[in-house]
């Protein structure tokens, strides 16, 4: 089964001392439901509903030519293991390299592609009630003005963790649902 995440359904922004959000996705046919009954859903009403949520923490601002690091967490809402999970973090304009840094010492055995403006990965099923917790870092171009848009998303599918992620963003394309991400450029 192929189950998109990200795809939001409510968003939550928390100011914190650095920006936080939240997305709730659920599959097609619940989150068309899900839209019908209520449209002013929350995200904890609609995590229950979801295979996988993803939470992203960014700051409000980065000065030109600086890395910029983003806190994205997914976590499993079901009562069972997940199938494996695609995850996609891009950035239109304003980056010259784009990377996803596991914690030291973890156990993920990741797939991951990094790219000038995008970085996609395929990570192993979470076990019930667990977590990932990464870190997707980009650096900023030198002569970048104006606002960083990030945009992060993916899906849950059942496929090898030596898939291609360019093949399923190709294969999910428009059907993802993004949470996006802005952070102010200061020079």
């Amino acid at each position: 089964m192929r189950t998109l995440i990200g795809k939001p359904i409510a968003l939550l922004a928390v100011p914190l001392a650095a920006g936080a959000l939240v997305a709730s996705g659920a599959p097609a046919s619940a989150a068309s439901s899900a839209a019908a009954t209520s449209s002013t859903a929350s995200a904890a009403t609609t995590a229950t509903s979801a295979p996988v949520r993803i939470q992203v923490s960014y700051p409000y601002g980065v000065r030109a030519g600086r890395v910029v690091s983003f806190k994205v967490r997914l976590i499993n809402n079901l009562r069972t293991k997940t199938d494996e999970i695609f995850l996609a973090v891009k950035f239109p304009k304003n980056v010259t390299k784009t990377r996803i840094y596991v914690p030291h010492g973890s156990n993920y055995h990741e797939h991951c592609t990094r790219e000038r403006t995008r970085a996609l990965c395929v990570l192993p099923g979470l076990k019930k009630g667990n977590s990932y917790t990464f870190w997707a870092k980009a650096q900023v171009s030198g002569s970048a003005r104006g606002k960083l848009y990030g945009y992060f998303g993916g899906a849950v599918v059942d496929t090898s963790t030596n898939t291609d992620p360019r093949e399923l963003l190709s294969e999910f394309g428009d059907s993802i649902g993004w949470v996006k991400s802005k952070t102010s450029i200061t020079r």
